[in-house]
Formats: structure tokens, C-alpha cells, sequence
């Protein structure tokens, strides 16, 4: 299957849900206490290895446990692209709507490094993920929508097409209306940062 396909809802099958219950719900928030000082070791380890994957459990935890939300968002800002993992574009997608109310461009950067890249040469690749872009424009966060548009214009300019093929991509890709978003690449004081903030 192609990394660019979605994955199935996890959050239909309640079994997926219950083998974190034992561990989150014999943890509490202390508030007042910033990022992972806040919450047990136990819950801590879960959220370093839910981040570490392709983020389908993540949010779906977080659906449940959302007053997990604002930690995690802020540990995004020290999850350096240690993973060999994509993200799965739709649980990205929804972890940045959740995320929406502690945005910092570090914890959006870190986010989008996790999404499927795209090669120049993947033109099967590229024709699904054009789909799939117009398909979900209305459901995905723009900020993922515009990553990508921007992303296949970038490389059709690159890519050896025959004319009547960059001609066909071209109209595909201009019918996703461009939206502005989050200024996430703007430099701040840990944008050049490259080392996970835990191991």
C-alpha cells in the first residue's frame, strides 16, 4: 500500500483504545507543571513511542485524552526527525487542528518533517497525491494542503514530463485553491535546533 493511502480509523475498534487505558488512566495532569514534568513516567514513555510512529494511535489517544494535547504539541517542538517513520497525512492532518491553540513554528515544522515525501521521478506518487489533495482540500488541514501543493509545483518544474502530461498536473494542481497559513518557516530560537530534546 502506498504511504500516501489513508489509514483505516483506528478509533472504530475499541480494543485499540483500551490497551492504553491502563496506563493513562492511572495517570493525572498536574498543573502548572510545564511539558512532560506534568504527567508519570509510564505516560511519558507511551507518548515518546506514539510520537515515534505514524501518529494514527497518537491522535487517536488524544481524541480520548485530550487533555494530553497541549504536552504533546510542545514535546513536537523537540522531536527532531529521529524517525524513520512517516506520518500518516490524515492523523497529521488532525493532529495540527487539535494542535491549533499551542502553535509554535517549531511544533508545526516538526510535524510537516514527519509527512511522505515526494521524489521527482515518483510520477505515480505524484498523479495519486494530486487526487488525494483535491479530494481532501476541505478536509485537511490547509497548512498540510498548501505543504503540498507547493511541494508538486516544485517538482513538476523539476520532473522530464512530456508537455501534454505537465499541462494535465498543472490544471490539477491550480484547481486547489491556494490558501494562507501559519507562517511555520519563519526563523525563531530553535528553528536550527537538531537533537531530540529526550532519549
Amino acid at each position: 500500500m502506498s504511504s500516501f493511502s489513508s489509514s483505516a480509523r483506528l478509533l472504530t475498534d475499541i480494543s485499540e483504545i483500551d490497551q492504553y487505558r491502563r496506563i493513562l488512566d492511572k495517570d493525572s495532569v498536574k498543573s502548572g507543571e510545564p511539558h512532560w514534568a506534568s504527567m508519570g513516567k509510564n505516560t511519558i514513555t507511551l507518548f515518546q513511542v506514539l510520537i515515534d510512529q505514524d501518529l494514527t494511535h497518537l491522535v487517536m489517544v488524544l481524541r480520548h485524552y485530550p487533555k494530553y494535547i497541549e504536552a504533546v504539541c510542545e514535546h513536537f517542538r523537540y522531536a527532531y526527525s529521529y524517525s524513520e517513520n512517516s506520518a500518516d497525512i490524515d492523523a497529521a492532518s488532525e493532529l495540527l487542528e487539535m494542535g491549533e491553540p499551542y502553535f509554535t513554528r517549531q511544533f508545526v515544522r516538526n510535524v510537516m518533517r514527519k509527512l511522505p515525501r515526494l521524489e521527482v521521478n515518483d510520477r505515480d506518487a505524484l498523479q495519486e497525491l494530486i487526487e488525494r489533495i483535491n479530494t481532501n482540500q476541505h478536509t485537511w488541514h490547509p497548512i498540510i494542503t498548501m505543504h503540498y501543493r507547493a511541494t508538486i509545483k516544485s517538482l513538476i518544474n523539476q520532473a522530464a514530463l512530456h508537455p501534454l502530461q505537465r499541462i494535465v498536473l498543472e490544471k490539477k494542481i491550480a484547481s486547489i485553491r491556494e490558501a494562507i497559513t501559519y507562517d511555520y518557516e519563519a526563523n525563531d530560537r530553535d528553528s536550527n535546533l537538531d537533537i531530540p530534546y529526550m532519549n
